[in-house]
């Protein structure tokens, strides 16, 4: 009797963790192929002919559905909406895991960054104790993925648990933190309207507005926060961290939601001498806490600045030569991203340093070599006053 009460609870707990892992694996984990850059987004209008839609930014997961038009590449971005991009942008987002076996596989980026849920599928799909396994990322560095054993049905069960405590950790988060900052544009008549925020930038964000993607100053843009004055806006800049951990409440032990990578902007909800509640920008998070010793805090207020494009040799035509932004301004500083030429950038007034200008570009606040920017004009994108 005792056995068959214990083969019964072990067949529950084995749907337990396929349900748990079902839900886990989100469309960006078992994506094979990213955006570079953040890249226009195009949609089939009625008159067969592609239209503007909205932006993706640097790093959206995607896949690439067979499909073309006008020279665009069709594409499936979270979960089930789809749309056209320049395929000059999409790259890889693999690495191989190697098993102790020696056997290779090849998933999605993402997943290797949840490690649980990468031991769960690994030890589903190939049935192999994952002490010892390895993956190797794009640059060819190899990690370690942990050592999570398969063995035993106390270890499933302690990872069916994780699985579920960080699905109960989401969903609380958006509840008690929000699923996003409800931000308000507010025009140069005084009118305010509800916008969606794709991403910030200390000097200009890019926002949708009455479904359009538009370049608007950020001082223009209210969300309600609790934080002072001099604190609604800030830079992710630990010192030698590539992310940092968003944590669903303000303890070091709570579930990690994800990482943001350094440099990001992010809007402040919040902040106290520990622990600050941020909105990412990130549609597939809910808001969350990032300890606020890896913070810079700014005042959201009118800034001078320049606009301008990434551009190679004073060309802007996109040619597969990715530009680097950094950390610092000096080719010591460490690399935040890649952007492709032609990508919109905001030059802060007074902040060059010689060959380096600092920059917003992509959400994110970094450092470029001078000789990489265009100056141009922006007016074209500003929201028109009605």
């Amino acid at each position: 009797m005792k056995r068959r009460l214990f083969i019964l609870v072990l067949c529950a707990v084995l749907c337990m963790a396929a349900s748990a892992f079902a839900i886990e694996l989100t469309f960006a984990q078992t994506c094979f192929e990213k955006t570079s850059s953040s890249t226009q987004l195009y949609v089939m209008g009625e008159d067969g002919t592609l239209k503007p839609a909205q932006t993706l930014p640097a790093g959206t997961y995607i896949k690439t559905n067979g499909l073309s038009a006008e020279g665009k590449t069709g594409v499936t971005y979270g979960f089930e909406q789809y749309g056209y991009i320049d395929g000059s942008v999409i790259t890889s987002a693999t690495e191989t895991v190697t098993l102790p076996s020696g056997t290779k596989v090849t998933v999605g980026e993402a997943l290797v960054r949840s490690r649980s849920a990468l031991n769960l599928w690994l030890d589903m799909e190939y049935g192999e104790t994952l002490d010892g396994a390895t993956y190797t990322d794009g640059s060819g560095n190899e990690h370690e993925i942990g050592n999570e054993s398969a063995d035993g049905e106390d270890d499933l069960e302690d990872r069916v648990a994780r699985e579920a405590k960080y699905q109960t950790a989401m969903g609380r988060a958006n509840k008690n933190n929000g699923g996003y900052a409800v931000t308000v544009y507010k025009d140069d008549r005084g009118n305010e309207t509800e916008v969606q925020v794709l991403y910030m930038g200390l000097a200009r964000s890019r926002i949708s507005l009455e479904g359009k993607e538009q370049m608007v100053e950020t001082w223009r843009l209210s969300w309600n926060t609790e934080a002072p004055e001099d604190k609604v806006l800030a830079v992710i800049s630990p010192k030698d961290a590539k992310n940092v951990r968003l944590r669903a409440t303000n303890n070091a032990k709570s579930t990690v939601l994800d990482r943001v990578d350094t440099a990001r902007v992010v809007q402040v909800l919040k902040t106290d001498k520990n622990w600050t509640l941020v909105d990412t920008n990130d549609e597939l998070l809910p808001c969350g806490y990032i300890q606020t010793a890896v913070l810079t805090f700014y005042p959201n207020e009118e800034k001078v600045y320049k606009t301008g494009v990434i551009s190679i040799q004073g060309s802007t035509k996109a040619n597969g030569n990715l530009v680097k932004i950094r950390a610092k301004g000096n080719r010591n500083g460490r690399i935040i991203g890649e952007f492709n030429p032609g990508e919109p950038l905001t030059v802060l007034e007074n902040e060059e340093e010689g060959d380096w200008m600092e920059v917003d570009v992509g959400g994110y606040h970094a450092f470029i070599q001078s000789d990489y920017v265009t100056y141009r004009s922006d007016s074209a994108m500003a929201p028109q006053t009605p």
